[in-house]
């Protein structure tokens, strides 16, 4: 069984503040370290669940964080500004189930560390009315692709989120959310082993067929709402986009593939405004 595992940081042990996540920082090399260090754990999981290829998306930032030198030697890696961000590569093979690893909770979200979805201009997103953050967003695009989400690690309140719109996934607390900018974390070694179990056991039952896609019937509505009017302005030029409300632009999509891409369009449309 191939394994997808798209790797976040903001969402690893350690991580509870933004400042350390941004290329530059003085910190950001031991994020770094502790992001390789959860990354590493969901592969040997993987591999001990009997995974015959692996995958690992870096889906961090600019997306190329991880060191290749010290990424596990049985897995691949891809890493750059992709066309489909966190979810890129899982269109080109044929994925038996994917790992969520470092994940957030999502923007708005009262208490979650470093919430946000996909950047910092959207406010709140919802799928059908539903707030929905990256875990979301990415498990619809890939259970389009017939791929489970099996696992999804970050703190507690990430876990709350995911178990309504995740119910058969894994969910791996590696710490406790204070607030946006504040984090009670378990030790690196405890997370890590725990991420290590959470992904053994995801594939397992992935192999085993327990798992299910996060499928939704169409049409299915993309809501953004941003900070400013204008970042709705310029995301409303995405074709198929209409403005909704102050702040706000809605799009009514076919299908899920069709959803994830208008909603990366209009993040990506929004963000170039200063």
């Amino acid at each position: 069984m191939k394994v997808y595992i798209s790797v976040d940081m903001e969402g690893i042990t350690g991580i509870s503040h933004p400042a350390p996540t941004a290329r530059g920082d003085e910190g950001y090399g031991r994020g770094v370290e502790l992001m390789v260090g959860e990354a590493n754990a969901a592969v040997e999981g993987a591999l001990e669940g009997r995974a015959t290829e692996v995958v690992v998306n870096d889906s961090h930032g600019k997306m190329f964080n991880l060191p290749p030198t010290e990424v596990h030697p049985s897995a691949r890696l891809v890493q750059g500004q992709k066309p489909l961000s966190m979810v890129e590569a899982a269109r080109d093979a044929r994925f038996g189930v994917a790992l969520f690893v470092g994940y957030h909770a999502r923007a708005g979200h009262r208490r979650g560390t470093i919430a946000h979805t996909y950047s910092g201009k959207p406010t709140l997103t919802t799928i059908n009315g539903r707030p929905v953050g990256e875990y979301g967003i990415n498990a619809l695009y890939l259970g389009a692709l017939g791929v489970p989400v099996g696992l999804v690690a970050g703190d507690d309140a990430l876990a709350e989120e995911v178990a309504d719109w995740l119910p058969d996934a894994e969910r791996v607390v590696v710490k406790r959310a204070v607030g946006g900018n504040a984090a009670d974390s378990i030790h690196p070694t405890r997370a890590r082993q725990l991420v290590r179990d959470g992904s053994r056991q995801a594939v397992v039952r992935a192999r085993a067929g327990d798992l299910a896609p996060l499928r939704l019937e169409p049409p299915i509505r993309v809501g953004l709402e941003f900070r400013a009017a204008v970042e709705a302005d310029f995301a409303a030029i995405v074709p198929g986009f209409e403005r909704e409300g102050d702040r706000g632009v809605v799009y009514v999509a076919g299908d899920a593939i069709e959803a994830y891409r208008a909603f990366v369009s209009a993040v990506r449309i929004a963000g170039i405004v200063d």
